[in-house]
């Protein structure tokens, strides 16, 4: 019965959602506004956009597993403001957002979905991050399991507004010059130790094919420097904890001492991309939320292990656990909207991904 009335509750809001009030102007409707309890809600990525599950069961067994670069899942996540933003391969963008209706009664998270339509189920998406105040997610045309013969993606950068339910190109000036008409294409975009950007182009065609660069820069607005493979490489190296801001050092510090977490993930409104810390890079990578809009008195540190053993550290350290998955599934991402928990979750087997999507859960009170 109260599985009913969930679905229920969701499709009573979208007939009469509103616009979206933490924007001053109006804005496009939500495709659903969800009101979480302690029940999960369940949602499968689809070729249509997020589907509504009964239970995670039902997705168990609904993809056939295929190379990750091809398969559809939330890539990458980011932490805007109150917002939470998530790139999905091979598909576009979501947006999980704090939602009241118009009496101010009715509060839960609004979802967005932005389909890339055509275009976007031909590409794969390389980065995720925050450009010029806009989030910017990088495609690019990846041929290691497929030769599937389309073109270099042109334009390769994409972002999204609250006015329009697609992507909208976005221009970078130090990837733009490496045309994808001369055969260029780029695949990453990250964010080193030093606070420099790193990126990669590769030629697919043309005079040099097979060639890379490697590239540097503080401003993305400007072309960067050359370096060697060494310096991008390294930049994926996890940072330390003394290279947060506070208070969340001190939060990484007591996790990385408590528990068996040594290494994280974290996605925070502080953030232009979502931070890798680790006391020990060889350890499994947890994922987190940091957030602290509110100020340090309300600082907060969400962490879960791929199989749901959670952690909420605040004063102190709380520990709980997210719905369990089924055998071969686990959680590869955890946010927060408002008081409601958005985690990622996929099928996986190596490299290959099958069945994903994304879980809804009230916050738990501690």
């Amino acid at each position: 019965m109260h599985r009913i009335l969930l679905l229920v509750t969701v499709t009573f809001l979208i007939t009469f959602s509103c616009t979206r009030l933490s924007y001053e102007q109006p804005a496009i409707q939500p495709m659903a506004v969800l009101q979480a309890g302690e029940y999960p809600l369940w949602f499968q990525l689809t070729a249509n956009g997020p589907k509504l599950l009964e239970s995670i069961i039902d997705a168990e067994f609904s993809a056939a597993l295929m190379p990750w670069p091809l398969a559809p899942h939330i890539r990458f996540s980011l932490a805007w403001g109150k917002d939470v933003l998530m790139a999905v391969n091979r598909d576009g963008f979501l947006c999980f957002s704090p939602w009241t209706d118009r009496t101010g009664e009715n509060d839960g998270i609004g979802m967005y979905h932005f389909s890339g339509k055509e275009f976007w189920p031909l590409y794969t998406v390389g980065a995720f991050i925050m450009y010029d105040d806009k989030p910017a997610a990088l495609l690019y045309r990846d041929d290691r399991f497929l030769d599937s013969g389309v073109p270099l993606p042109s334009p390769r950068l994409w972002t999204f507004d609250f006015f329009s339910n697609v992507p909208q190109p976005l221009a970078m000036p130090s990837i733009d010059i490496f045309s994808p008409e001369d055969g260029w294409d780029v695949d990453s975009i990250r964010r080193g130790v030093d606070g420099n950007w790193f990126y990669r182009a590769v030629r697919k065609s043309g005079s040099t094919p097979g060639s890379r660069m490697f590239f540097r820069s503080d401003n993305l607005a400007v072309p960067g420097e050359q370096v060697y493979s060494g310096a991008f490489q390294g930049a994926a190296m996890p940072e330390l904890p003394v290279n947060a801001p506070e208070p969340l050092r001190k939060m990484l510090d007591a996790l990385f001492i408590e528990g068996d977490c040594q290494a994280v993930i974290v996605v925070s409104p502080e953030f232009q991309s979502a931070r890798f810390f680790a006391l020990n890079r060889e350890s499994t990578a947890f994922s987190g939320f940091y957030s602290n809009i509110s100020g340090s008195s309300g600082a907060f540190l969400v962490v879960t292990h791929p199989r749901g053993d959670a952690v909420f550290i605040e004063n102190n350290s709380r520990y709980f656990s997210l719905p369990a998955l089924p055998r071969g599934f686990a959680y590869t991402g955890i946010t927060v909207v408002g008081n409601t928990i958005v985690a990622s979750w996929e099928e996986q087997e190596g490299y290959s991904i099958g069945a994903a999507g994304f879980m809804v859960l009230a916050l738990p009170h501690f």
